[in-house]
């Protein structure tokens, strides 16, 4: 059995740690950037059934209803999570270092 000196150890420990981070950021990016396609689209959508009853197309005014209340919902969701980062990273900066 080879037994490894510590700093061997802790120098592969560190080389890991940032390819870890790298995969959190990125699929939280990801994250991200999918719940603001989501929001564009639903408000893209709400958007268009609005303007295609507004020249009197046949659209049913509940469905309007409907996909206007669902783009706010997601606009809503994306407010809360912009408000949650901006916290977190307010009490980031005022922690000491």
């Amino acid at each position: 059995m080879q037994i490894e000196p510590t700093r061997t150890f802790i120098q592969r420990t560190e080389i890991e740690q940032p390819k870890a981070t790298e995969k959190v950021v990125g699929s939280f990016t990801e994250a991200l950037r999918g719940l603001l396609t989501e929001v564009e689209r639903t408000d893209a959508h709400a958007s268009e059934l609005k303007r295609r009853f507004l020249i009197g197309e046949p659209v049913e005014l509940h469905e309007v209803l409907i996909a206007t209340e669902k783009a706010h919902l997601a606009f809503q969701t994306l407010l809360a999570v912009r408000n949650k980062l901006l916290e977190a990273y307010q009490e980031l900066t005022r922690m000491p270092l």
